[in-house]
């Protein structure tokens, strides 16, 4: 009798689950990976994440497609854990970061996107527009967008966390190289 019932109780949590969705906790401890190198100071202003700011998701919830298969938080909102992620690569860069100073760099997060493809995987999104201001003035202005991937390895999902801190730290890379390469950093 109490088989049956734990059975029927694990096929309406799961029948919820695919249905109405489920949560999921990710923490990221993002590490700098960019290999590029700088010089100066730097101001580094919090990037505002578009899409809780309209309200269409919490300031700590990834946004997510249509499947509603797992509605994904993190441990700090956001616009906190990508600014935090562009000021350490930055300072990994050799930038000096400061809390004035002649240039500054900004931005939207447009699309921080966590989903699942299939039950075989998952996909993160991202777009953030960067602006770069040199004594008030904009001086770079670009969106950046990134995607990457993790799939299950038999019976196992890769950590949640790895596909969204490659997608940042790919997006951050680029718009620093594309700056510097255009003289703006």
């Amino acid at each position: 009798m109490l088989t049956f019932s734990l059975k029927k109780l694990i096929a309406a949590s799961t029948f919820a689950c695919l249905v109405g969705g489920c949560a999921q906790h990710v923490d990221i401890s993002y590490q700098p990976a960019n290999l590029s190198k700088g010089t100066g100071q730097i101001q580094v202003k919090t990037f505002e994440y578009l899409p809780a700011t309209k309200g269409d998701v919490e300031p700590d919830e990834a946004q997510q497609e249509k499947s509603g298969l797992a509605y994904t938080f993190f441990q700090d909102n956001v616009d906190t854990l990508f600014t935090s992620a562009v000021k350490k690569e930055l300072g990994f860069s050799g930038y000096a970061l400061s809390d004035g100073g002649s240039r500054s760099v900004s931005g939207e997060i447009q699309r921080f996107s966590f989903d699942w493809v299939g039950m075989a995987g998952m996909r993160f999104d991202i777009a953030v527009h960067f602006t770069v201001t040199k004594n008030g003035k904009v001086v770079y202005s670009n969106l950046i967008e990134s995607t990457r991937e993790a799939r299950k390895e038999g019976y196992k999902l890769e950590d949640a966390s790895e596909p969204i801190e490659l997608a940042m730290a790919d997006c951050i890379g680029r718009f620093i190289r594309d700056a510097q390469k255009k003289g703006v950093l």
